[in-house]
């Protein structure tokens, strides 16, 4: 008894963590009957609500390597099926956080953890001079629009219950008024890390969000954010506003997760023509997220490539490109240096690492596949003059000096 007494004691002297953990990864799209191929599109559209939320950016679909992605969109999802909501067709999606993840560090995206800021919404709406407080199952259009935007976007809402303590501890005029002390005494009982409050006057929506625990609003002189929206789509503009906020301030950039990579290597490049135009030849393809410049030596250039698919579809995509001819692969591997690595290794773990021939060591670095290309680049027609001067022409030497 004793110890159940502490642990009540506890809970009561301790504050909740009111963070809340927010599902990104599952989503439900209403099907478009009238149009062909309403799965497919419905995967793509699940697919942008998804990466929207998790990167807490709503232009990210916009990037190139997002692009691409979301004409591969079968290999993120985990799992799919058909329901039902209000009368109408949907598709039930749920899609592979890390494969998420891993696409939009590739893509160079922040991401906007999952545990995020909870905001108390106190609603006053004005009908012909008539304000009241939405509580949480008011009929009321707003607050609903609010609440599904805020779930496409992720922002976690929470809506008072209205029962007797809400509708004793504040009033409409208190609200409407903007006195920040009668809104922190009245949020205290709501385990949030904000609060927002919303004013509607036909089509217009001003809001002020204290971004601040309960106990502070009107205590100390932390500024509040403010606001405004109008037209048809006010509350979606002022949640997206309120979001975009949130994910600023809290999104991280994470080093690249592991993706499948592959070594490429290109022969008989001329000149940095050639180069470039290969280059951005490769960016386009719908396999690859990005490159990674390895080695430029003489008129070979060798590419770590992160790929969005399969090794398998990145071959055939280089294969169909124009002016490329695919050649036999080759297994390459780096000797070491006897003295470079004397200074790196002891007697027996060299002895154990290192091997024999013709009187010098070799590193028994495991052998590594690249796959070999030609690019049949179109000549240039260089003049007289230019021939005479081979310094004219841009030498690869030079192009790795630029990365």
């Amino acid at each position: 008894m004793r110890r159940f007494a502490f642990l009540v004691l506890g809970l009561v002297c301790f504050p909740v963590l009111a963070l809340t953990n927010v599902d990104l990864y599952q989503t439900e799209i209403v099907l478009e009957q009238s149009v062909d191929n309403a799965d497919a599109k419905a995967r793509v559209s699940g697919m942008k609500e998804i990466i929207v939320r998790a990167s807490g950016d709503f232009d990210v679909t916009s990037n190139p390597v997002i692009q691409k992605a979301l004409k591969q969109n079968s290999q993120y999802l985990s799992q799919i099926s058909h329901g039902q909501r209000e009368g109408l067709q949907t598709l039930k999606m749920g899609f592979s956080a890390p494969h998420i993840r891993s696409l939009l560090s590739q893509a160079q995206v922040p991401i906007w953890p999952a545990a995020r800021a909870n905001i108390l919404v106190w609603l006053v709406e004005e009908v012909q001079y008539d304000r009241s407080v939405s509580w949480e199952h008011s009929d009321s259009k707003i607050l609903t629009e609010m609440k599904a935007e805020a779930f496409k976007r992720g922002l976690p809402l929470t809506v008072p219950v209205g029962d007797f303590d809400d509708i004793t501890g504040v009033s409409a005029s208190d609200l409407w008024g903007g006195f920040a002390r009668p809104v922190g005494e009245a949020s205290q009982r709501y385990p949030v890390d904000a609060a927002l409050v919303v004013r509607s006057d036909g089509n217009m929506l001003r809001w002020t969000l204290y971004d601040q625990k309960p106990a502070t609003i009107g205590v100390t002189r932390q500024a509040p954010l403010s606001g405004s929206s109008a037209g048809k789509n006010a509350s979606s503009k002022m949640i997206n506003q309120i979001s975009d906020y949130y994910a600023k301030k809290s999104s991280v950039i994470v080093a690249s997760e592991p993706s499948e990579t592959v070594k490429v290597r290109f022969k008989a490049l001329k000149n940095a023509v050639d180069f470039f135009t290969l280059e951005n030849n490769l960016k386009k393809l719908s396999s690859v997220a990005s490159l990674d410049i390895l080695k430029i030596q003489r008129d070979q250039v060798t590419f770590t490539v992160h790929l969005l698919t399969s090794q398998a579809k990145f071959e055939q995509e280089v294969g169909r490109m124009d002016k490329v001819i695919p050649l036999s692969n080759i297994i390459d591997s780096i000797p070491a240096n006897h003295q470079e690595k004397e200074k790196e290794l002891s007697g027996e773990v060299a002895n154990s690492d290192l091997s024999y021939a013709d009187g010098t060591y070799v590193d028994l670095i495991p052998a590594e596949q690249i796959l070999m290309f030609e690019w049949r680049g179109t000549p240039i027609a260089v003049t007289t003059e230019e021939q005479q001067t081979p310094e004219s022409v841009l030498e690869f030497d030079e192009i790795e000096n630029e990365y």
